[in-house]
């Protein structure tokens, strides 16, 4: 009897401590899952990235030009641009409205800041949906122009810090808006001023 409750004892105590056992590492593998999605979740987070590169077209009230916009981190892209700037003028002193279009070539280095922000509030990021700060580099090259009449362009080149956004829609289309102030050189007279960009664009991605 009494060897009969020492074995039941025994029992009693083992199965308590396997049971322990079994809480303590199932707590253990619950507390690594935790883990493992914790650092998965923010591996994704960190994997917000501008597109590796986009080729396209735009659009503006100023022009049309081709561009194309390649990554150089997950928040930095480098944008190069060739395209025709315009101008347009007229009034009672004219005896039509005028217009002019000259060559461009551009480089912009842009940082879209926003890009996490967005993914969690569930917005697009993809063809780099953003907000942007940027350093837009332009040259103007006095080649040729397209004109009603008989006009110029002074060769000149401006450097203009810009705020802007950029916004896909439909399919491969797209929206862009930006202002800046910043400097421009003409090389014509030698001499330098304040230039400003404000601009809005629409395109299409290839």
């Amino acid at each position: 009897m009494f060897f009969n409750f020492l074995w039941y004892s025994y029992c009693l105590i083992t199965g308590c401590l396997k049971l322990q056992i079994t809480t303590i590492m199932k707590n253990k593998l619950l507390f690594l899952i935790a883990i493992v999605l914790s650092v998965s979740s923010f591996a994704q987070e960190k994997e917000v990235s501008v597109e590796k590169s986009i080729f396209g077209v735009q659009a503006g009230l100023f022009g049309i030009w081709g561009y194309n916009e390649a990554r150089l981190s997950n928040t930095i892209s480098l944008r190069t641009e060739l395209g025709l700037n315009m101008g347009i003028w007229g009034g009672t002193s004219y005896p039509k409205t005028g217009y002019i279009l000259f060559p461009t070539i551009s480089v912009e280095p842009r940082y879209y800041y926003n890009l996490n922000r967005r993914t969690k509030l569930n917005k697009k990021t993809a063809n780099n949906n953003g907000n942007y700060f940027s350093l837009k580099t332009s040259y103007n090259p006095n080649l040729f122009t397209i004109s009603n009449y008989n006009s110029y362009v002074h060769n000149h080149i401006t450097v203009i810090p810009k705020w802007g956004l950029r916004r896909s829609f439909a399919k491969n289309f797209e929206y862009e808006f930006s202002v800046g102030v910043g400097y421009v050189y003409d090389f014509d007279f030698n001499e330098g001023g304040t230039g400003v960009d404000l601009g809005f664009r629409v395109g299409y991605r290839f």
